[in-house]
């Protein structure tokens, strides 16, 4: 990735060059498309990019190059809030060449009122595509939320998403631990913050209170998993009660 990057900032650099380097009649011979982990995520498509640059009105393919606004095209395609980079250049092959790195969702949230988005690892909000739904981690919270208003902003910018930023934190933490990663699958969030889990084995929700000592909670909870459930029986219980400091405390069925 990082020489990939390195590539395309080097075509970029010497673009300027080579546009002077050519004679004045030289003509673009074609678009010539790359999406970077296109096999992984489909949230923009070759048809889109090449759809989008169609749109600005602006012909390349028998164009001179010299009269192709590069910076117009590119400005255009990062109006895709999926895309972490949108770069446009010519190559000494005559071709325009687009490059694009789609954004990594790591987590689903589906709010209770106007809302069901992804966030991606940098904290990005998402818009959620019909059509393509990967299979990650759910946050079902209780907010009233447009998702279209905050589109391609950080979860991390305002205090409306102050709650949404510490589950962020609480899922990649999930995310990179195999054990509860295995274990968990879906997360709620109450208006005040509080979070509770839902494991694949059992059945039992898991109160995790706020998210805050949210590792020390999860280990106590990872011994009582592995230490009281295997004798007790994994449906005995309706709740398993992690919020309260050094406790499990445990509702019956």
């Amino acid at each position: 990735m990082k020489i990939l990057t390195i590539v395309v900032g080097a075509a970029l650099f010497l673009t300027p060059l080579f546009i002077k380097r050519v004679s004045a009649d030289a003509v673009c011979g074609g678009v010539v498309i790359t999406i970077s982990d296109s096999s992984k995520h489909r949230f923009v498509t070759g048809d889109d990019i090449m759809n989008a640059l169609r749109a600005t009105g602006i012909h390349v393919t028998g164009q001179k190059i010299s009269d192709i606004p590069l910076s117009k095209l590119e400005e255009r395609l990062r109006a895709f809030t999926e895309l972490k980079v949108a770069e446009v250049y010519v190559s000494e092959d005559r071709k325009l060449h687009v490059y694009c790195d789609q954004r990594e969702p790591v987590m689903r949230v589906v709010a209770s009122y106007g809302g069901d988005f992804f966030i991606d690892r940098e904290g990005v909000i998402m818009r959620r595509h019909n059509l393509y739904t990967p299979n990650l981690h759910i946050l079902e919270v209780d907010m009233v939320f447009n998702a279209e208003q905050m589109n391609g902003t950080s979860i991390y910018d305002s205090e409306k998403t102050e709650n949404l930023a510490k589950a962020f934190e609480l899922v990649n933490y999930i995310r990179g631990n195999s054990f509860w990663n295995e274990m968990i699958d879906q997360l709620s969030m109450s208006r005040d913050g509080r979070v509770t889990l839902v494991p694949r084995v059992g059945n039992h929700t898991v109160r995790l209170g706020k998210v805050e000592n949210y590792e020390e909670k999860l280990n106590n909870l990872q011994v009582f998993y592995r230490h009281a459930m295997p004798v007790a029986g994994w449906d005995r219980y309706r709740v398993v009660n992690i919020e309260y400091k050094g406790q499990v405390v445990c509702q019956r069925r």
